[in-house]
């Protein structure tokens, strides 16, 4: 019966082993995503900066998902898709991050301060890219005018109706570790 020595089961153990530690590794993508949906208000802002600069396109969508369905935090999610977006557009000829929080600004079903929030996104990330978008939302009228001035206000960011408006996040400033507050949108009023 052949011997076994210390090097060899030393081996087998790493041969067995190994899959099983690797496959322990968690995706931070998985925890951050949960970690937005609970409801304690500090652990979605950490979540929500820890997605701001993360280079992964799930964190897109996860802040998109932030952005278009949640009453607290849609403001600090759409700070970090400017951050997102901004980051984007430097590199790339199309920029995703614009081209899904524009779905966000045409989702009829989603509610008017939303898609107002993913207008004012759309503007700050300064992407021409935005253009058809936000003319189609300038154009739809009372019945949505926190959309209709949003997206007036984005089109003049990007010098498209005017010479041009500051943005509200200058450029640079997001490159810190806290996301900068920014101005409420106002309340709707009933209709």
């Amino acid at each position: 019966m052949p011997r076994l020595t210390t090097s060899s089961i030393s081996m087998v153990l790493m041969v067995i082993i190994a899959p099983l530690l690797v496959g322990c590794a968690v995706d931070p993508m998985e925890r951050l995503s949960q970690q937005v949906e609970l409801p304690d208000e500090a652990a979605k802002q950490q979540a929500i900066l820890t997605l701001a600069g993360l280079q992964d396109s799930r964190a897109v969508d996860t802040l998109v998902d932030v952005l278009q369905s949640d009453e607290q935090m849609y403001d600090q999610a759409a700070v970090a898709l400017v951050k997102q977006g901004r980051a984007v557009q430097k590199s790339r000829k199309t920029n995703p991050v614009t081209e899904k929080v524009g779905e966000v600004v045409e989702k009829g079903y989603v509610g008017e301060k939303f898609r107002a929030r993913a207008a004012w996104v759309l503007g700050e990330i300064g992407d021409r890219q935005a253009i058809e978008v936000l003319t189609a939302a300038a154009g739809y009228g009372p019945g949505l005018s926190l959309v209709v001035e949003q997206a007036n206000k984005a089109l003049d960011k990007l010098g498209y109706t005017s010479e041009g408006r500051p943005y509200e996040v200058p450029q640079g400033t997001l490159a810190g570790q806290m996301l900068p507050e920014i101005e409420p949108l106002p309340e709707i009023e009933a209709g």
